[in-house]
């Protein structure tokens, strides 16, 4: 990975709209009501705020980025729908009961168990996650050039600008970005 790529990474996710922010996480264990798989839990309880609920609801294709307290960014990911759809609020079941929780919980399936971990590492970490759709993303890749700037020739294409820009950021992962992503990381 080189340094450039890093510079333009840091570009679009200060570009991006801060739509989440993650405070920590505690609390009692909580499981999803869902028959089988990963995505069950047990997991650990988010203390979050929505900053910008328009831009979370909305139903557009965005690139999402999930950043530390130090700056990092840990993961990218895109949605074709809308944020909420990859970072939900789920209804919550305590994990030894099953007794329905009274407060939905904020869940995204790649990037809990990595929240977690570092949370155990240092409680004092907090995580935001920021959101761009390709029509913002456009002018900012035309500014920063090659290679980035050739998304541009999907103009109308808002999906395919989010999905070209999320697979180049997988391409240069490495440990100061998105460390966390295994999808098209060849991991």
């Amino acid at each position: 990975m080189n340094s450039s790529a890093i510079e333009h990474a840091y570009a679009i996710f200060h570009a991006a709209t801060p739509v989440i922010r993650i405070h920590g996480i505690g609390g009692k264990r909580w499981k999803r009501n869902v028959a089988k798989g990963s995505r069950i839990g047990p997991w650990l309880q988010a203390k979050y705020d929505i900053l910008d609920k328009d831009v979370w609801e909305v139903r557009r294709p965005c690139l999402y980025l999930v950043a530390g307290s130090d700056g990092v960014i840990r993961y990218v990911g895109i949605s074709r729908n809308r944020l909420k759809d990859r970072w939900r609020v789920s209804p919550a079941h305590d994990a030894e009961t099953m007794v329905r929780l009274p407060e939905n919980q904020l869940f995204h399936s790649q990037c809990w168990k990595h929240i977690e971990r570092e949370c155990q590492q240092n409680t004092g970490n907090t995580y935001e996650v920021r959101c761009v759709d390709g029509s913002t993303l456009l002018p900012l890749l035309e500014r920063i050039g090659p290679p980035l700037s050739a998304f541009t020739a999907l103009r109308e294409d808002g999906e395919g600008i989010v999905a070209g820009v999320e697979r180049w950021m997988c391409n240069n992962k490495g440990p100061k970005l998105v460390s966390w992503n295994v999808a098209m990381t060849g991991e």
